[in-house]
């Protein structure tokens, strides 16, 4: 039999992918390094050559976990030349592209965060994480002011604090009622009340 070389960054990618199957599947409690390797097609040393501990191999499937977010939110553009248009229309895209395609996902990242809490020496992962989230909705409240020629009465990163905490309420009632029109409905509406508490003036032309 052939053995097939894999350069360790593919190897690790490769593991971390399997990885979010069975932590998605099973949930943390559930998931072994053995079952990641079942999962990856791979000799069980070859997940602890990778990642000696569990725990590493956890951290690196949040980091991507964060990464891929974070990619679609970056990508995530609208031509609406409004703020609210473009606000909402960045929700939706991320909604479509993350939450409601891959539910499983975003409980395996919930469950991730509250165990990086629990874990000695992982909380700054789960902060980590949420500053993340952050610096991305600030970022995007900037960029969308900018885009449509407006300043905002209230600050970025506070319109992002909000945001973040109240997706965060109603993803987790998503997840326990599957109701995605009520879901889009009340996501719409929470983005609408920042969009008026933001109160966007139009920006000072120069001279």
């Amino acid at each position: 039999m052939t053995t097939v070389y894999v350069k360790a960054e593919e190897r690790r990618r490769q593991l971390v992918a399997a990885a979010r199957l069975v932590l998605a599947r099973s949930g943390v409690a559930g998931s072994t390094l053995r079952a990641v390797a079942t999962e990856a097609g791979v000799a069980l040393g070859t997940v602890h050559y990778a990642f000696p501990s569990k725990e590493q191999l956890l951290r690196a499937v949040l980091e991507d976990v964060v990464e891929e977010i974070s990619t679609v939110v970056r990508e995530a553009s609208d031509t609406a030349d409004h703020l609210q248009g473009a606000v909402l229309g960045a929700a939706r895209t991320v909604w479509s592209r993350v939450a409601e395609a891959e539910p499983e996902e975003q409980l395996m990242q919930y469950e991730l965060s509250l165990w990086a809490l629990r874990t000695e020496g992982m909380a700054e992962l789960a902060q980590w994480q949420y500053e993340r989230y952050l610096d991305l909705l600030d970022e995007h409240w900037r960029r969308a002011a900018a885009r449509t020629g407006v300043t905002l009465s209230v600050p970025a990163r506070q319109l992002a604090r909000l945001q973040l905490a109240a997706l965060d309420g109603l993803l987790l009632q998503h997840l326990t009622s599957r109701d995605l029109d009520r879901t889009l409905a009340d996501v719409e509406a929470l983005l609408l009340q920042l969009v008026r508490y933001a109160d966007p003036r139009p920006a000072a032309t120069g001279p």
